[in-house]
């Protein structure tokens, strides 16, 4: 007799008849139950794929956005019990922000008990509205802002002094904010420090208590000697702020900001017309800083024994 074909079992499987008897009974009897397991598969499969696709959407959407997640770990726990002062700087060459990370890195070692967040002016708020929800929650603040060209603010505090000069909400608003200013400068222009000087009176007339009075910081002279000045005038006011009750009647610390007035960096003949960039001029005067560094084409003799440097030749 002869035997069943494939498409005899196939049919058998999906009618559920049995296959036509044949001398082989016993082996078309495995292969239909092979081909019944393998079906059996590959339907369970197609229906776990489906759950977990379902199951997965929901998810999605649920995930909060990544720009959001970062800003709430950069945020500190406003229940931690430490007191958060914010510090501002609007800056066009690097020094007002150089200021303010300077003057933070002092002050967090002088206070346990407070958070320093320096902030540029432009990331602050994303939109003008957010500047006024964003402010009214600080409580200490501190500007470094410096006025470029004609008497104009900075490109990343630009958007800042327009809101807050011409589109804010009047009225006593910043009750709650305590704030110092550091203008930076030159007297060689006819506005010398414009907008400090009209940042520090707006932050006044809408409610904040200004803790000292305005800092002049002066390119065209020794501007780490007028920060020094103003921040001799500040200290204090932080002490009463910011010192814990145990250490209150303390005296004060003599203080003198750690502002480096130049560094030595090392360079290959090859980044030489990367460097020039940082070369500048004011008013027709070389200035030579930690921001605006020169060249120096010396050879060094060195001590290996002592570690140290015995000497200096300019070649």
């Amino acid at each position: 007799m002869d035997t069943a074909s494939a498409l005899d079992l196939l049919a058998a499987l999906l009618t559920g008849r049995a296959p036509p008897s044949s001398e082989g009974d016993d082996g078309h009897r495995r292969l239909l139950a092979l081909l019944a397991t393998s079906l059996a598969v590959l339907v369970g499969c197609g229906v776990a794929l489906l759950v977990r696709r379902s199951s997965a959407s929901p998810q999605a959407v649920k995930a909060p956005p990544l720009a959001a997640k970062k800003a709430r770990e950069e945020e500190p726990d406003p229940d931690d019990g430490r007191q958060r002062v914010a510090l501002f700087f609007g800056t066009q060459t690097g020094t007002a922000e150089g200021f303010a990370k300077a003057l933070a890195e002092e002050a967090k070692a002088r206070y346990d008990r407070a958070v320093f967040k320096v902030l540029d002016l432009d990331d602050y708020a994303a939109e003008d509205e957010e500047y006024e929800e964003k402010l009214k929650k600080e409580n200490i603040a501190l500007f470094f802002l410096a006025t470029y060209g004609d008497g104009e603010p900075t490109d990343n505090g630009a958007r800042f002094y327009k809101w807050f000069s011409e589109e804010n909400v009047k009225g006593e608003w910043l009750s709650n904010l305590q704030f110092a200013v550091f203008a930076l400068g030159n007297r060689q222009y006819e506005h010398f420090n414009k907008v400090g000087k009209e940042v520090d009176q707006l932050l006044a007339e809408q409610g904040g208590k200004r803790l000292v009075p305005v800092g002049l910081g002066d390119d065209d002279q020794c501007i780490e000697d007028d920060f020094n000045a103003w921040y001799e005038l500040l200290w204090p006011e932080l002490d009463k702020l910011l010192l814990v009750e145990e250490n209150s009647s303390a005296a004060p610390t003599p203080y003198t900001a750690a502002i480096p007035a130049y560094r030595i960096v090392f360079t290959k003949p090859e980044d030489e017309k990367h460097i020039n960039k940082s070369f500048s001029l004011s008013n027709g005067h070389v200035v030579y800083d930690i921001q605006h560094p020169c060249r120096y084409a010396a050879m060094l003799l060195f001590d290996w024994a002592q570690d140290l440097i015995c000497s200096t030749s300019e070649l």
